[in-house]
């Protein structure tokens, strides 16, 4: 698939068939991904993929801590809306609004899809060091792009989300990663689901005009 194809193929898928994903395509992927630019070359990334039982395991957990309640403690939080500037508050206010028009009476099954994690057949974890800067965060993002658009050259589709990561005390359990590391953000990957509204939204992306300045 060309560069520019790949680009605008990929977008957040909210509910995956139940077509596994191959391991050998993930190890590629993988590959790819970690082709991606870091600062000073640190490669501070480390990666946990689950599938099968042990993603099932997972789901179990999450929405049982869902439905008693309990409340997400992500070890990297995420911006909340009322702090981010107004370019940000403009720009997720327009996409939920888009959202909620574009599902209507629908909009319940995306709440339920998110509760199973979307149903993911593969979930890539990308964890960063316990105590990270802001360029870990950087690095992760880069390798998190790549990943997904390798995804995509593979045809496979994929979603970064919060929602992976919402209870990671369980995830350091299940998955047995240590205290060195935390969870960053958590990818979906899988095949996407075709007759399902949710897939079929597209959100808005700004004019370039908009935000960017050529000085000459």
């Amino acid at each position: 698939m060309e560069f520019e194809k790949a680009v605008l193929n990929r977008h957040s898928t909210r509910d995956f068939s139940d077509k596994p994903v191959n391991v050998k395509d993930l190890k590629e992927i993988i590959n790819l991904a970690k082709m991606a630019p870091s600062w000073a070359n640190d490669q501070i990334w480390r990666v946990v993929i689950a599938t099968g039982k042990t993603l099932d395991e997972i789901k179990q957990h999450h929405r049982q801590a869902l439905m008693n309640g309990e409340p997400g403690r992500m070890e990297f939080p995420p911006l909340h809306r009322g702090a981010m500037g107004q370019q940000g508050r403009k720009n997720v206010s327009i996409w939920s609004s888009d959202l909620q028009r574009f599902l209507g009476s629908e909009g319940y099954a995306m709440a339920e899809d998110s509760m199973n994690l979307f149903n993911a057949q593969a979930v890539a974890y990308l964890l960063m060091p316990s105590q990270p800067s802001l360029w870990s965060a950087y690095d992760l993002g880069a390798f998190g792009q790549t990943l997904m658009l390798a995804a995509t050259d593979h045809g496979i589709d994929s979603i970064p989300a919060a929602e992976f990561v919402q209870y990671p005390q369980a995830l350091h359990q299940i998955l047995g990663v240590g205290n060195d590391y935390q969870f960053g953000v958590g990818i979906g990957l899988g095949y996407k689901k075709s007759d399902a509204l949710i897939n079929k939204f597209r959100s808005q992306r700004m004019d370039s005009d908009e935000f960017l300045t050529i000085k000459k």
